[in-house]
């Protein structure tokens, strides 16, 4: 494969990746700021679950 491609795929995944966790903490911080417990909790839950898969693939 063409390095340049693979670099240019890394970073696409990477971005996707990073849009994927700004959304995540914007519905923290959201749930946050209504001190709303259990969202928050369910969030933060669901974001250490995302990431370890992310980390076993």
């Amino acid at each position: 494969m063409d390095e340049l491609y693979m670099e240019e795929n890394s970073m696409s995944v990477f971005k996707s990746y990073l849009r994927g966790l700004l959304d995540n903490l914007k519905d923290i911080d959201e749930a946050r700021e209504k001190k709303d417990e259990e969202k928050l909790k369910e969030l933060i839950k669901r974001l250490i679950e995302n990431t370890q898969k992310g980390i076993e693939d």
